[in-house]
């Protein structure tokens, strides 16, 4: 399976109003501006939930003049620990516990990225271009039957995504070292199961 790019979502944009697929995204045609937004909002959007493969923890220092300047590509800007108190205004962190911009120390965070588009792993990159259809044929279709097969699609994608994010966030609770621990003693991975 190949991946999803920019151009494949125009272009299924564009089915939806009956219209013959584009070459490339630079092709003239009076929709491509619109439906290139649609997948920016919902690509941003999307991201901003914070998912498996957009979420990392990262330490941020102070330049020279004291500000701690947030990553380009930050949806948003976290402390780790409920004792840190600062917030992401624009693109620095803002001390609340000082009312200031200033800090003396680095600080741990935990920062939601922008993935683009092309780098996305491909059941995000299938939700959110089901999504930006969706509010692409809603906007200037809104052909209910079409509607629904779409709203369809966008189910069916996110359930996989919520599938992936499972699966790499390892939530079951049988990964618990609690759990683990107590299976152990229990001898459940010392046991033969095998029939003879």
């Amino acid at each position: 399976m190949a991946f999803l790019t920019e151009l494949d979502v125009i272009n299924d944009m564009l089915a939806t109003l009956g219209e013959s697929p584009l070459n490339a995204i630079e092709d003239d045609h009076p929709m491509v501006a619109a439906g290139v937004r649609f997948l920016k909002v919902a690509s941003w959007r999307e991201q901003a939930k914070g998912w498996w493969f957009n979420k990392e923890v990262v330490t941020l220092s102070p330049d020279d003049d004291g500000y701690i300047l947030t990553p380009a590509d930050a949806i948003s800007v976290d402390p780790l620990k409920p004792e840190n108190l600062f917030v992401q205004r624009g693109r620095r962190l803002y001390n609340t516990e000082n009312s200031s911009y200033k800090f003396t120390q680095e600080v741990k965070c935990a920062v939601t990225r922008s993935i683009p588009f092309e780098d996305l792993p491909p059941s995000a990159a299938s939700y959110i271009a089901q999504c930006a259809v969706m509010e692409f044929q809603i906007s200037y279709d809104a052909d209910g039957q079409k509607t629904r097969l779409i709203e369809r699609n966008v189910r069916e994608a996110l359930a996989a995504l919520n599938t992936e994010h499972i699966r790499n966030q390892q939530v079951n609770l049988l990964y618990r070292p609690s759990v683990q621990y107590e299976m152990a003693r229990m001898g459940f991975f010392n046991r033969n199961y095998s029939r003879t």
